[in-house]
C-alpha cells in the first residue's frame, strides 16, 4: 500500500515523466497507483505535481485519467497551476494543461490560449481550439473567441484541423448560452 510520502516522492521525481516512447510500463503503473492514491486521499498539493508530470501526450492511456484528480478541486485552486503549465517548455505538460483547462473555463485563460493558437503542433492547436470554445460556450469573451477562431480558420493549412476548427466555430455560433 502506497503512503502519502511515497506518492508525493514519486511525482516530485517525475517532473515530467519520460516521453511516451521512453516510458516503461513499470513507471506508468506506479503513476497510476499514485493517481488512484490521490483520488482516495485528496491533497491539493498534488495538483501542480500532476500538472507538471506529463512527459508526452498519451502516457499509455493513463494521462487522460489524471483529470479525475484535478476535477476534485475548485477553479480558484487549480487555475493558477494551469496557467503555469500553459507556459511550460514541455510539450506534454502544455498539451495536458490545455486539455484540463477546458474543465475550468475562466477569463484568465483567454490570453494564454490565444497565444497557444500560434503554435504549429496540431494536437496543441486542436486542444486550444476546444479550450477556447469552452470559454465561449460559458459566455466568456464569446465574441472575441469567435473573431479569433474565424481568423485562425483562414490561417490553418492542415485540412483536418481547419475542418475541425470550422465545426467548433459553427457550434459556438449556434449555441444559445
Amino acid at each position: 500500500m502506497l503512503t502519502k510520502d511515497e506518492a508525493f516522492s514519486f511525482l516530485e521525481q517525475h517532473q515530467p515523466m519520460p516521453k511516451d516512447d521512453e516510458l516503461k510500463e513499470s513507471e506508468i503503473n506506479k503513476y497510476e497507483e499514485v493517481r488512484k492514491y490521490f483520488l482516495d486521499n485528496p491533497d491539493e498539493k498534488c495538483i501542480p505535481l500532476f500538472l507538471n508530470s506529463f512527459g508526452g501526450k498519451d502516457g499509455l492511456g493513463v494521462y487522460q485519467m489524471v483529470e479525475d484528480v484535478i476535477l476534485m478541486y475548485d477553479s480558484e485552486i487549480v487555475l493558477p497551476h494551469i496557467l503555469k503549465t500553459l507556459d511550460s517548455t514541455y510539450e506534454g505538460v502544455k498539451y495536458w494543461g490545455i486539455q484540463i483547462s477546458s474543465n475550468f473555463p475562466s477569463e484568465c485563460l483567454f490570453n494564454p490560449l490565444v497565444n497557444l493558437l500560434k503554435l504549429k503542433d496540431e494536437d496543441i492547436k486542436s486542444a486550444t481550439i476546444i479550450a477556447m470554445a469552452q470559454l465561449a460556450l460559458n459566455n466568456i469573451k464569446k465574441e472575441e473567441v469567435i473573431n479569433i477562431l474565424e481568423k485562425e480558420c483562414k490561417r490553418i493549412s492542415d485540412e483536418d484541423i481547419k475542418e475541425f476548427a470550422e465545426e467548433v466555430l459553427l457550434d459556438i455560433q449556434n449555441s444559445t448560452l
